[in-house]
């Protein structure tokens, strides 16, 4: 996104057919989710309802990068009910895996959520709430869209979510460490190493299941996943380099975009949301 304040995307590629001029006098007061069930490029998208009678406001790409293919001004079609498609933006969403499960990147997820928190900040739909003013597709029609998104990576899309829309109303930004949700205080007295040795053991699971159960027993997800990777032999940190020096490089494009940007921080021994935080700071 160029701008999320203002809602800019990466790409416009605006639909030439399949939507509807205006909103029929209505108000947007919801956002709807849907994946591609594929892994669609922004094009893709385009040339897909270019022969299907459909289209959405927004695609986030496998590696988070967002064009916009109607205008929010007009009714995209895009939930299979009129009555919701004049009230509400529409996000797809691109995945990463094909076939059950139907899960999206952590790019797409990370920049999905920000998107969420933009437009109910900008439409001043309030703070982001699964159910209330973001919905899955399947609420308004017999489908199994969104996928993951309304099933094993909810409570991550919608943690995200909150936390980008706090990030964005705070007149004083949280720290990029910061949760938009209150974390649960740790009872057990395990150690990071303890819990790291545990992870690795695979008493934890993997990926988003990992990531819900260690937080809701309390844990920080991102110290534990950085010991994790420590005593997996992933290079250490390099001297030197502060948050604000990897952000700027980050902007510079020295670390590439979306899952990418990811890997390379990772791979370097950088957390990617800590500096990801300082990169939409620096921007915003």
């Amino acid at each position: 996104m160029k701008d999320w304040n203002n809602l800019t995307a990466d790409q416009n590629l605006l639909m030439n057919k399949h939507y509807t001029p205006g909103r029929n006098g209505r108000k947007i007061d919801k956002v709807i989710i849907h994946h591609n069930a594929g892994n669609l490029t922004i094009r893709g998208c385009w040339d897909v309802w270019q022969t299907r009678q459909a289209s959405a406001h927004y695609q986030v790409d496998v590696n988070g990068r967002i064009g916009q293919l109607v205008w929010d001004r007009d009714t995209a079609w895009h939930a299979g009910n009129w009555e919701a498609n004049c009230t509400s933006i529409g996000i797809e969403h691109a995945n990463n895996h094909v076939g059950n499960p139907w899960t999206i990147s952590d790019a797409t997820l990370e920049n999905g959520a920000h998107l969420v928190a933009a437009l109910c900040r900008y439409y001043k739909l309030g703070r982001p709430a699964w159910g209330k003013n973001v919905f899955g597709h399947k609420h308004f029609a017999a489908t199994g869209c969104p996928g993951e998104i309304a099933g094993t990576q909810n409570t991550r899309y919608m943690a995200r979510a909150q936390y980008w829309y706090d990030h964005m109303t705070s007149s004083k930004a949280p720290t990029p460490e910061a949760k938009s949700v209150s974390k649960p205080v740790t009872t057990s007295g395990k150690s990071v190493d303890e819990l790291a040795r545990e992870v690795i053991r695979g008493d934890w699971g993997n990926g988003n299941d990992r990531y819900q159960r260690l937080t809701a027993a309390g844990y920080d997800y991102d110290t534990v996943q950085a010991r994790v990777n420590q005593l997996l032999g992933q290079k250490p940190k390099p001297a030197g380099k502060s948050i604000d020096t990897l952000a700027r490089e980050v902007i510079r494009g020295d670390w590439g975009n979306g899952q990418e940007r990811y890997n390379r921080l990772t791979a370097a021994g950088y957390n990617y949301n800590t500096v990801q935080a300082r990169v939409n700071q620096i921007l915003s």
